[in-house]
């Protein structure tokens, strides 16, 4: 004989359309955050996943609702104190054009409306749901380096035990004279965060226990990192013994990642618990109508200010620019071809020269954007200082440049590149007329000059050169190089005085290094160097 199944608490007759309500304002008034997503997961086949998250959340919300309906739904204040931050957080990603801030704050505003309506008690058991919607933020690409490094050094060795002779070059392997790229398809980001949902989906189908769950859900990371590894492996050394995996080689790592998901559910299967009763809450008095109206209302208001004092605050358009922008001279010479060179595509100019200082070949990069704007951000993922198709990161670190005539904290980075070559990289940005070497200090920056109608240009500066092993003798190569620019210091606020009519670099438009010819030829020569890569 079965118990009777318990009465939905009639407190939901008024949380559920102030839910509603709630839910619905968020998707207006942050709808540029979950555009954005669904953006970044178009673009991307690492993420194309993540538009499950959202029905596998509805999902589970509903499977959730017979052991919630017996509580008793009390608004919480506490919904519209954690709403502020995440308004701060969205006026400041939307001064900065950074997309990572408004997806967060969309997230993070749509949980703030749960709790806010249906309070801690209710939200307690809808907690899996609620935070399963945290892996529609896309961060994983944060992990690709790192996954390129973990995964070279496993194919190399797995290839080693195979008795290959292997030499690592770079990002790329030599095994037994073939050439192979470890690029950022195969860091296995996207067999990582498939099965890390997978897991996370399963693990609360077929545990009750959190120790269950949580021994699960980490075991996917080994898993999805194995398979991925025994991929890249298996395809060396199929190559080597003949067989052509140029054209299913995608295919067949799927089809390796499928059996060791498969082979890991199988497993947890065998330790399923069985689910437990349904339990009531605290059927307290219901609260009165007036108070869920006014919560409902008050969030809903908080929701709104970061929006509207966005549109009050923020420029309506973009500063018009210059598509040509004068640059002064900095001499040296052009970049030998297949060397190190940054990709800024959406800069406004770009200035690229070789120079001698302390009898080495300095390269000096500047990258110029007049009004930064939604995709033409200085700071941005689009943005690289090495191509990683040639160059492997390595480490950031710190350094200290003697600038204008003060010591200013630039940031560092050691890249590994062909024929064993490792290259050092100073750079640093200018940002509403300040210097600094944090891209969190820029973007801090870019958003004062854009509230305070301030100027929206940014540049980087990078001084590079191969490693000499003497590493104080690269830093005094590096800063020799600035020292023998003594118009440096001056240089990208000429370039802002140059945007501006009446300058004689408005007028000449000038995108040059050392003359229009030499630019010009520059810029013939770097085109023709990426049409040859693309073939």
């Amino acid at each position: 004989m079965t118990s009777p199944r318990p009465d939905r608490d009639p407190s939901w007759r008024i949380a559920l359309p102030a839910l509603m309500a709630g839910v619905a304002a968020v998707l207006v008034l942050y709808g540029a955050g979950f555009a954005s997503l669904v953006a970044v997961w178009s673009s991307t086949v690492a993420y194309r996943f993540l538009f499950l998250v959202p029905p596998l959340s509805l999902y589970f919300l509903w499977l959730r609702w017979p052991s919630v309906r017996v509580l008793a739904p009390r608004p919480s204040p506490a919904g519209l104190l954690c709403a502020v931050p995440f308004g701060l957080l969205w006026l400041f990603a939307q001064a900065t054009d950074l997309a990572i801030g408004l997806q967060v704050a969309a997230v993070g505003m749509l949980q703030a409306a749960f709790l806010a309506v249906l309070g801690w008690q209710v939200c307690r058991r809808l907690l899996f749901p609620l935070l399963l919607l945290w892996l529609m933020v896309p961060v994983g690409d944060l992990l690709v380096p790192r996954l390129i490094e973990l995964t070279t050094a496993l194919t190399v060795g797995g290839l080693r035990l195979a008795g290959m002779n292997v030499v690592v070059d770079g990002n790329q392997l030599v095994a037994d004279g073939a050439r192979y790229a470890i690029i950022q398809e195969c860091s296995g980001l996207d067999f990582l965060l498939g099965n890390l949902l997978v897991a996370l989906v399963f693990a609360n189908l077929v545990f009750r226990s959190t120790s269950r769950k949580l021994a699960y859900v980490l075991a996917a990371v080994p898993v999805a990192i194995g398979a991925n590894i025994l991929r890249t492996t298996t395809v060396v050394l199929l190559t080597a013994a003949g067989v052509d995996l140029a054209a299913d080689h995608e295919a067949y790592g799927w089809f390796l990642f499928l059996v060791a998901m498969l082979g890991q559910m199988a497993v947890g299967a065998r330790y399923r618990e069985a689910a437990g009763p349904v339990t009531a809450g605290t059927l307290s008095p219901l609260p009165a109508p007036g108070r869920v109206s006014a919560v409902a209302a008050g969030f809903v208001l908080v929701a709104a200010l970061a929006p509207a004092a966005g549109g009050y605050l923020l420029p309506s358009g973009q500063e018009p620019t210059s598509a040509r922008v004068c640059l002064p001279p900095l001499g040296g010479q052009a970049p030998v071809a297949g060397g190190w060179r940054p990709d800024f595509p959406r800069a406004d100019a770009t200035v690229h020269r070789m120079l001698q200082a302390a009898g080495r070949p300095v390269d000096l990069y500047v990258a110029y954007f007049g009004s930064q704007g939604p995709g033409r951000e200085l700071v941005s993922a689009e943005n690289r200082l090495h191509d990683g198709a040639v160059w492997r990161y390595l480490a950031d670190g710190h350094g200290t440049v003697r600038y204008e005539g003060r010591d200013l904290a630039v940031a560092s980075q050691r890249l590994a590149g062909p024929d064993g070559r490792q290259r050092l990289v100073w750079y640093w940005y200018r940002v509403d007329g300040e210097f600094t070497g944090s891209a969190v200090t820029a973007k801090l920056l870019q958003a004062r000059a854009v509230l305070a109608r301030g100027d929206r240009s940014g540049a980087l500066i990078a001084v590079a050169l191969d490693e000499g092993g003497d590493a104080a003798a690269d830093r005094a190569a590096l800063q020799a190089a600035l020292d023998g620019q003594p118009g440096l210091g001056r240089l990208i606020d000429e370039v802002a005085r140059g945007n501006a009519p009446g300058h004689p670099c408005a007028e000449s438009g000038l995108l040059a290094a050392a003359g229009d010819d030499e630019a010009g030829a520059e810029a013939d020569h770097y085109e023709a160097e990426r049409a040859g890569a693309r073939q």
